[in-house]
C-alpha cells in the first residue's frame, strides 16, 4: 500500500508537484487558460489526496521507516513543504468560508422553515463544491505532520502566527471533516489527530 509509494521513490516526484513545480503534462494539451487552470487544480487535488492517504496509512510499524521518511520530507529543505501546507490551508479555508457566506447570502430558504439537518447538508454541499474536500484533507495532513514532528509543529505554528491565526484553523478543518465522516478508520484517525494537536 502506502509504504510502496515511499519505498519505490514516489515522494521525490510527489513533493515537487505539491509545490506546484514539475506539473506533469496532460494527455492532450489544454489550449485555453481555463483548461490549464483546471488541469493544475486537478493535479494539486490528487497530490493532496495521495498525501492524505499516506498520512492515514503510515504509522510507526510501517516497513523501511516509511512514516519517518514521509515526515522527513516536510522537515527538510527549508521547511518549504510545511509552508505549502499552511498556504493551502489558508487558500481552501477562504474558499470554504466564501462558499458558506454566499450560500446564506443568496439562499432564498427561510431558515426557520427548514429542518436543521437539511440546512446543514446544503451548507456542507456548498462547502464541498468550493473545495471543502481538499481543505479537510490539507487540515488532516497538517495536523499529522505537526503532531509527529516537533520541528514541523513549530514551523507550522510560526507560519499560522504570521497570518494572525493559530492551531484553531487546523482544528476547525478537522472538526468539519469529522462531521462529514461515518464511523470507521478515517473518523478514528481524525479523532486521534484532534487529541494530539
Amino acid at each position: 500500500g502506502a509504504e510502496r509509494v515511499v519505498t519505490a521513490g514516489g515522494l521525490k516526484f510527489l513533493f515537487p508537484i505539491f509545490l506546484g513545480n514539475r506539473i506533469p503534462k496532460p494527455w492532450s494539451t489544454p489550449t485555453t487558460p481555463k483548461a490549464k487552470r483546471e488541469w493544475f487544480h486537478s493535479i494539486k487535488t490528487q497530490t493532496v489526496r495521495i498525501f492524505y492517504a499516506l498520512a492515514l496509512q503510515l504509522d510507526d510499524s510501517s516497513p523501511e521507516d516509511a512514516k519517518a521518511r514521509f515526515l522527513a520530507k516536510f522537515a527538510g529543505e527549508d521547511m518549504k513543504y510545511c509552508d505549502r501546507l499552511v498556504e493551502l490551508l489558508f487558500e481552501y479555508d477562504e474558499r470554504v468560508r466564501k462558499a458558506e457566506f454566499n450560500f446564506y447570502r443568496s439562499s432564498d430558504v427561510d431558515e426557520s422553515l427548514v429542518a436543521e439537518d437539511d440546512l446543514a447538508l446544503a451548507v456542507m454541499e456548498a462547502k464541498l463544491k468550493a473545495g471543502g474536500d481538499v481543505y479537510y484533507r490539507v487540515g488532516a495532513i497538517t495536523a499529522y505532520v505537526a503532531a509527529n514532528s516537533k520541528k514541523c509543529h513549530e514551523r507550522i505554528l510560526s507560519q499560522l502566527h504570521l497570518q494572525q491565526s493559530g492551531i484553531s484553523l487546523i482544528k476547525g478543518a478537522l472538526i468539519d471533516f469529522r462531521s462529514s465522516l461515518k464511523n470507521g478508520r478515517q473518523k478514528q484517525f481524525i479523532d486521534a489527530l484532534l487529541d494530539l494537536i
